[in-house]
């Protein structure tokens, strides 16, 4: 457990004091949903509340308090009170571990939470993974505070097909809609995803179920050892408008962020249709590079260097006539297992790396040169300097 436990009630007794709060946090699913959360949480106490990612938080003047989501405080701050969000969410510090799951948990005591916000938080959860989201350590690391903190009647842990949107969705639907894993000659296709299912009812010899999955799972195998099985444990969200698949979910939040940088999502808690939106333009976005992403699962462009004894995947965006988002589609590579854990992307003049995979430290000891959602470097050693 953490050096010193302390309650969550104790944070707040120490913001209403100070009746402000300046947070910084990571660009990251979990963190920006923390600190919207955060936000909208204490609003409800009348608090003034200033945002800020981590890469572009000045040094806070006045009395008050700065909670750190997500980041590493670097050196004390001479003035300024400096707390851990962590710190007061009562888990295991020794496990990696949602914030934003936690902190629904807590809020729970004081506040009646959304569910559309309490599915958020399962999202959230999932998104924490390096590797597929269908990773089901991360399920089982959290199934304590999962049942804590997210009413029963929202989820189920079950088996299912592992497509986007099903089974609230039809079957032929979730093929199109599905990015991870990604479905070569399927997905983002408006027609394959209805052939498919057409082939299989015809043929009579499987279900449906079983049927996609053999097929599909044909597809996915061919890319390598680390695409997930089609057919396993997803969990299912129940009676939210807002989110009809977490998995989905996941990559729409990212998209939004590839799109809009870190700041405009702080703004998901408060409005949880904020996912409708960026579902719908991701969905019309990526079809403008469908080709380019099955080209690169075939295995086409994909270029790996040792950068600083730290393997490194390069992504040439040169053939494009305008920037892909970039974590969007690392997403879609490492949920197929073909992406490097850093993995940076080059229009032939610099190499852009996205925000997520650089260390989260404040105060930051130089400045990075931020373009939206991407660290814009001269060149790939420089990328050594700033991953985490």
């Amino acid at each position: 457990m953490c050096a010193v436990a302390r309650q969550f009630k104790e944070l707040i007794v120490m913001v209403k004091q100070f009746k402000g709060v300046y947070i910084v946090y990571a660009p990251t699913i979990d963190s920006i949903l923390s600190a919207s959360l955060l936000l909208r949480f204490f609003k409800e106490y009348e608090v003034d509340v200033m945002l800020a990612p981590y890469y572009s938080a000045p040094k806070p003047s006045g009395e008050g308090v700065t909670i750190g989501v997500g980041v590493m405080q670097r050196t004390p701050l001479a003035g300024t009170r400096y707390v851990s969000i962590d710190d007061f969410l009562e888990r295991d510090a020794s496990v990696v571990q949602s914030t934003s799951i936690h902190l629904v948990r807590n809020i729970k005591n004081y506040w009646i939470v959304p569910k559309a916000v309490e599915a958020l938080s399962m999202s959230a959860m999932l998104s924490i993974t390096r590797s597929t989201l269908y990773d089901e350590n991360v399920v089982e690391i959290h199934k304590t505070v999962l049942e804590d903190a997210v009413s029963k009647d929202l989820w189920e842990y079950t088996q299912s097909l592992r497509l986007f949107g099903y089974p609230r969705l039809d079957v032929a639907q979730a093929l199109t809609r599905t990015l991870e894993p990604y479905i070569v000659g399927v997905s983002l296709d408006d027609k394959a995803g209805s052939e498919i299912v057409s082939r299989i009812l015809a043929s009579k010899e499987k279900d449906i179920v079983n049927g996609v999955a053999e097929e599909v799972g044909k597809i996915v195998s061919g890319y390598g050892r680390g695409a997930p099985s089609v057919l396993g444990p997803k969990i299912i969200v129940k009676n939210v408008d807002e989110v009809v698949d977490l998995y989905e979910t996941v990559y729409a939040i990212s998209f939004y962020i590839d799109l809009k940088g870190a700041e405009p999502p702080l703004y998901i808690a408060l409005e949880p249709k904020i996912v409708s939106y960026a579902k719908a333009a991701m969905y019309s976005t990526l079809k403008q590079f469908k080709n380019f992403i099955d080209n690169l699962i075939r295995g086409l462009a994909i270029k790996r260097f040792i950068v600083k004894g730290i393997r490194i995947g390069v992504v040439d965006i040169s053939t494009e006539p305008s920037t892909p988002p970039l974590y969007t589609l690392y997403r879609i590579l490492k949920g197929v297992g073909l992406a490097e854990d850093i993995t940076v992307f080059t229009n032939g003049k610099e190499y852009l790396l996205p925000v997520q995979l650089v260390e989260a430290r404040w105060p930051l000891e130089k400045e990075l040169n931020i373009d939206r959602n991407y660290v814009v470097l001269p060149n790939i050693q420089s990328v050594g300097d700033v991953i985490k």
